[in-house]
């Protein structure tokens, strides 16, 4: 994370900007929903990774997110990731204890991937965006693709 480096230094103001940037690159619904909202304390519902590859298409793997918004009657998104060029999840339940109790896996491990917390969307070249994600449960998700699609697909 170039932007939000812990919760002791978090540079919103920058983010912001840097973000502002490369909005243009993304479907009008994406961008409302990049600019307006985030998946901060949403629900991981599901994550998907489908290979589509037949052989012609470039970079054919697509990664999909399925999230619960935090707030009440927020509805539910799905979030895809298209021609995906590198996929990194660090997913290790033993990783999410309690602060006093360094033993204690948070929710006896029944939360899974546990909740959003935060992310950035930065640039890498001019066709390709890095999507960097930690989550409660210290699951790091590094995704590098060409789209971002965000869709709501329940109220």
């Amino acid at each position: 994370m170039k932007y939000f480096v812990d919760d002791d230094h978090w540079n919103v103001v920058g983010y912001a900007k840097e973000l502002n940037k490369i909005l243009p690159r993304f479907n009008k619904e994406t961008s409302n929903f990049l600019k307006n909202h985030s998946f901060h304390d949403g629900k991981v519902v599901s994550l998907t990774l489908l290979n589509q590859e037949n052989g012609i298409t470039k970079d054919p793997t697509t990664i999909k997110m399925v999230i619960e918004q935090y707030e009440e009657g927020a509805g539910i998104y799905e979030i895809q990731w298209l021609n995906v060029r590198k996929f990194l999840m660090d997913f290790d339940i033993t990783r999410n204890v309690y602060g006093n109790r360094p033993n204690g896996i948070v929710f006896g491990g029944r939360k899974g991937l546990d909740d959003w917390g935060y992310d950035e969307i930065l640039p890498l070249s001019k066709r390709k965006v890095q999507h960097e994600i930690f989550l409660f449960s210290q699951t790091k998700i590094l995704i590098h693709c060409s789209d971002i699609k965000i869709r709501k697909i329940k109220t």
